[in-house]
C-alpha cells in the first residue's frame, strides 16, 4: 500500500475493541470524531476528552471517562458493554469507558 493510500485509510476511525451494542458504538465513534476534529488540530487533548465525556454522560448517563494519547496500553475495570478503544487520524488512540 502506498504512503498516500495508508494515510487515507488511517484518517478514518478504526475501532480496535468494543463490547458496546452496535448503535451505541456508532454514536460513540461519531462523538469522538467530532471532538477530535474540533480540538486536536491544536493538540488540545484535554478539551477533546472533556467534550467526549460530557456528550457520553448526556447520552448514556454518568460516569464516563475518556483518555486520548498517541498509542498506549490499558487495563481497566468498566461496566459490561460500556467500553470503546479506537484510533483516529493516524496516531491518536482514544479510550472511552463507563465505570
Amino acid at each position: 500500500m502506498a504512503s498516500a493510500e495508508f494515510k487515507k485509510v488511517m484518517a478514518k476511525p478504526l475501532v480496535k475493541h468494543t463490547d458496546m451494542p452496535h448503535e451505541m458504538s456508532s454514536e460513540a465513534v461519531e462523538i469522538v470524531v467530532s471532538a477530535v476534529d474540533k480540538y486536536l488540530t491544536s493538540e488540545n487533548f484535554e478539551k477533546a476528552s472533556q467534550m467526549i465525556k460530557e456528550n457520553m454522560d448526556k447520552r448514556y448517563g454518568p460516569t464516563w471517562h475518556c483518555v486520548i494519547g498517541e498509542g498506549f496500553g490499558f487495563e481497566i475495570t468498566y461496566e459490561s458493554r460500556q467500553v470503546l478503544y479506537m484510533q483516529y487520524q493516524e496516531r491518536h488512540s482514544i479510550l472511552v469507558y463507563k465505570c
